[in-house]
């Protein structure tokens, strides 16, 4: 290897995976202090370069690629951490050494999810029969080169009560994750153009799902890159970037499924500078099966409610402050600026799978990019005492026998919220189906639903203010009017909401004042032309009020 300096470029390429294992590899090798090393590092908007001699930049990267395997891909969980129950022969210590077993989870097992290999040496086991308590049977013992060993062994196997579960004894190291990659820093002759980047290279590899898990392999992609040549070949740079894609992002595991989130921008300086603030957010899971600190509860399942969770997580934990009386949160404008506004807007990429026997394969990948919308909105819910953990916990049907179905109301109430839609339809469907047979609190709902919406309505003639209030006052006066009669009320109140006419929603209203007495303020019919044209949004706000008036007058 020669002593001149050389640069590795790492190019920006506007793509959400590749710029995201740039990140993490720019941040992992930063950790293994490459200024020790000799080797210069320089971040812009465009790239990352790596500076040195040929021989250090290659140290750096193989230490920084030792890392990340350490970090992401050779995972335990805390029960395998408990078993400890792998062992190997340390030849220099010369003892056995126990381990936890192994395994890549989160965006890791999507980008590798093969079986942990040896990282030194292993010898294979010879099977011999014995005879134990007068039977004979099969046993694992070690070649002859090491059959001195196979005393100590068995005292070993004996006091640990670990058995051989291998046909290879490991020798000098425990076994590990390990994706291969090719480090050809010192450019060559030029063999062909990579299929992502579209640069000519002199170190090509074949494309698979260890690059961007969404492509299938060489057989199974086109290129559109008038560059890319024919699509099965990735140089040497995709194919490392393409391993620290971890180190960027967010993912919860749920009924085999992963939801995954990356944090992007178009500056490759603001990815670097918001991946320290998104650090607080990590957590490491005794399972295994999530990243980052769900601040909203269990029990989120599909991928919208999963997506508004992982947004609320972040809205808690980064971008907002306690208020003065220290009970609730309210959003930090300057740190909302600085992390999702300033240099380049941010956005998340959000993808989520689905389980086809050991694979997973891709069923959604899409941009959010209305994070400041959100975020104001959960600003606005909370400085109206808005307790959106208990408002997510009320939208769970415990009525449902399956568990994957006890969440479909509350996931489509998060996409509307999400794609900035109106959810008064589907909380209207919700509280009174909730209600059918029992009596069940719905005060968290009602509130969030009526404050949500005039939130979001704000500057909308759709329904203005004094529509949705009327509403509300209306189905309060009939709540309370009916909650006397019990059974009897409420049936009146399921019969109020079947009605589909403006008119004759009017005349059920007039026989329950007939009925029970009920005193119904002028505002209805001051206001009839807004009342005809916003009819199924008025009454809809109407019931949930009548039914959570209800409820509260009934209870125990």
């Amino acid at each position: 290897m020669t002593t001149s300096l050389i640069e590795v470029q790492f190019s920006k390429l506007s793509h959400f995976w590749m710029d995201s294992g740039l990140i993490g590899l720019y941040k992992i090798a930063k950790e293994e202090h490459p200024s020790e090393m000799g080797v210069e590092m320089r971040l812009s908007d465009d790239g990352v370069v790596f500076k040195g001699t040929e021989a250090n930049l290659t140290l750096l990267f193989n230490k920084a690629y030792e890392s990340l395997l350490d970090q992401y891909y050779s995972k335990s969980t805390e029960k395998q951490r408990q078993e400890n129950a792998g062992f190997y022969y340390d030849s220099k210590e010369d003892k056995f050494v126990r381990f936890p077993k192994v395994k890549a989870m989160g965006i890791a097992g999507l980008i590798f999810n093969k079986a942990p290999r040896m990282t030194v040496e292993q010898v294979k086991y010879e099977t011999v029969e014995v005879n134990e308590v007068g039977k004979k049977i099969t046993k694992k013992v070690l070649p002859k080169e090491y059959s001195h060993l196979q005393n100590r062994l068995d005292i070993f196997l004996n006091e640990t009560g670990l058995k051989i579960s291998s046909n290879n004894l490991l020798i000098g190291g425990p076994n590990a994750i390990q994706p291969q990659v090719e480090i050809k820093v010192k450019k060559g002759k030029i063999k062909g153009k990579c299929f992502i980047c579209g640069e000519a290279s002199h170190s090509l590899t074949e494309i698979g799902g260890t690059v961007y898990p969404m492509i299938t392999g060489s057989s199974g992609v086109l290129s559109f890159n008038s560059n890319g040549g024919k699509p099965e070949k990735v140089c040497w740079k995709c194919d490392f970037l393409g391993k620290f894609v971890p180190a960027n992002g967010f993912y919860v595991y749920n009924n085999e499924s992963y939801n995954i989130y990356f944090p992007y921008s178009s500056s490759l300086v603001k990815m670097s500078e918001v991946y320290e603030d998104f650090q607080a957010l990590k957590i490491d899971d005794p399972n295994l099966l999530k990243n980052f600190e769900n601040r909203l509860g269990g029990f989120f399942q599909r991928p919208f409610e999963q997506l508004f969770t992982f947004l609320y997580s972040l809205y808690l934990t980064v971008l907002s402050k306690k208020t003065t009386d220290g009970d609730h949160h309210e959003l930090d404008f300057e740190k909302l600026f600085d992390v999702v506004i300033s240099k380049a807007p941010l956005e998340f990429y959000t993808i989520n799978t689905t389980s086809l026997g050991d694979t997973q394969m891709g069923k959604m990948i899409w941009p959010f990019n209305d994070s400041v919308y959100l975020f104001r909105i959960f600003d606005k819910l909370e400085r109206n005492k808005i307790d959106i953990k208990e408002v997510m916990a009320n939208l769970i049907d415990y009525d449902q026998t399956k568990n994957e179905n006890k969440t479909i109301i509350r996931n489509a109430v998060c996409e509307r919220i999400l794609k900035k839609g109106s959810t008064i339809e589907l909380i209207e469907q919700h509280v009174f189906r909730i209600n059918k047979s029992k009596k069940q609190n719905i005060k968290p709902i009602h509130d969030f639903v009526i404050q949500y919406e005039k939130i979001v309505k704000e500057g909308n003639d759709k329904v203005d203010q004094a529509i949705i209030d009327t509403a509300v006052s209306l189905g309060k006066t009939i709540g309370f009017s009916v909650a006397s009669a019990g059974r009897k009320g409420k049936g009146d109140l399921f019969r109020l909401r079947k009605t589909r006419k403006p008119e004759d929603f009017l005349n059920e209203i007039n026989r329950i004042q007939m009925k029970y007495g009920a005193l119904v303020t002028s505002d209805l019919y001051g206001n009839g032309e807004e009342f005809e044209k916003n009819f199924l949004e008025f009454k809809q706000f109407c019931m949930i009020a009548a039914l959570n008036t209800f409820n509260a007058k009934n209870q125990n």
